[in-house]
């Protein structure tokens, strides 16, 4: 059952996993047509039976698998508990099954140790990288407020890490992986925050004249941008590090927000107004000088995420037909094209550590949001969604693995 409980000391939501919703409950629904051609059979036959609803949960969200009988599958993956924190993995195929791969797999937790063992399961069938045994740090609105919370990749459980009850928003992670960067009006005025996992302590990293609204580490450095308006507009600012002084990057009349790093840490991408309308543009570090992308597919382009893998591609999000969608621009060919469809707005796209897999915000009619993920590697795919209302409306996701 979906519930909150104290585990371990720490209150946590636990639901159901997911792939569609009916009201409360989550389903494991059929996958037909042109995807499943292009999807690896696999079995879990020889798994224990107490990790099968979290390792079909991962398998089914990831998109180059489908779950399969023993008899017409490629590979059977056998999971088994070694303990409270380690599982054993084999993966074994041919007729009659031989395996090919065991190995044992230790965690945080028992959760952390499975997630783990089916990334080397990914990588070991696929050749490719997996984002399983990653966290999200994300907003719900479950107490009223927009607070932040942090959870497993799949969000099969989750744990709320602030509680102010007031504005609290762009979450985002430090490059250590310890620790997040977030923005509150806590203290009457937006201010940029930092909250330490381990010591619970928050640091006041920006508190200047103005509205102080966003800070994203460099992944490769120490450095960290910062949108501020503590000389006029908000524009970039520099910093060598966490707690040092800021230079202003960019000086004009415009609007900067929604800073983006390459994967390098070298290049950076920010929405700007500058020519009367929001569109994506790289800023130069050193001078400030703006260049557009040419996107090209709507006067409205926002919240850029760099893929992590393949530096040629960025995930935004672009107005369409009267609502949000997210779209991805291929610096290579330079055109773009739209990720997310139906009558959902999509946003705030954030890429998971594989380059393959996309997270982003759905947004219904009537408001609210869930949080999604997406599968770019096949055109068939869908998004999946992973929580339920019993989650809250949830958005400003930032994936760190």
């Amino acid at each position: 059952m979906n519930g909150w409980k104290w585990i371990l000391g720490t209150l946590v939501l636990v639901i159901t996993p997911v792939c569609a919703q009916t009201g409360s409950t989550i389903l494991l629904g059929p996958i037909e047509g042109e995807l499943a051609k292009k999807q690896i059979a696999i079995d879990l036959d020889g798994t224990q039976k107490s990790l099968l609803s979290l390792a079909s949960r991962a398998i089914n969200a990831h998109g180059a698998f489908r779950l399969s009988t023993a008899k017409s599958s490629r590979f059977g993956i056998s999971l088994v508990a070694q303990g409270s924190k380690e599982v054993q993995l084999s993966i074994s195929s041919g007729n009659p099954r031989k395996v090919i791969k065991k190995f044992p797999q230790d965690g945080t937790s028992g959760k952390d140790a499975v997630l783990k063992a089916l990334d080397k399961m990914v990588l070991e069938i696929t050749g490719e990288a997996s984002f399983f045994s990653g966290r999200i740090a994300y907003l719900s609105s479950l107490s009223g407020k927009k607070e932040i919370f942090l959870s497993d990749a799949l969000m099969s459980s989750a744990s709320p890490q602030t509680s102010f009850g007031k504005i609290t928003f762009n979450p985002s992670w430090d490059n250590s992986g310890q620790g997040i960067f977030f923005t509150s009006n806590r203290k009457i005025f937006n201010n940029i925050y930092h909250l330490n996992l381990t010591t619970r302590k928050i640091q006041t990293i920006a508190s200047y004249r103005g509205s102080n609204l966003r800070a994203l580490q460099n992944p490769r450095t120490s450095q960290v941008a910062f949108i501020l308006s503590a000389s006029g507009n908000p524009e970039v600012w520099l910093s060598e590090s966490m707690l040092s002084k800021p230079r202003k990057v960019t000086n004009n009349r415009s609007n900067e927000s929604g800073p983006c790093w390459s994967p390098d840490g070298r290049r950076m991408i920010v929405t700007s107004d500058s020519r009367g309308r929001p569109q994506l543009y790289e800023v130069s570090l050193s001078t400030g000088r703006l260049t557009r992308i040419p996107t090209n597919v709507s006067s409205h382009c926002t919240e850029a995420s760099w893929n992590p893998v393949d530096p040629t591609r960025i995930a935004f999000t672009a107005a369409i037909g009267g609502g949000f969608q997210v779209c991805e621009y291929n610096f290579a060919e330079r055109k773009t094209k739209v990720l997310s469809k139906g009558t959902r707005d999509g946003m705030q796209p954030n890429w998971a550590s594989d380059g393959r897999h996309l997270f982003y915000t759905e947004r219904s009619s009537s408001g609210a949001t869930r949080i999604v993920l997406l599968d770019t590697e096949f055109e068939e795919a869908k998004p999946i969604p992973l929580h339920d209302s019993s989650f809250g409306n949830c958005s400003q996701l930032n994936f760190y693995y």
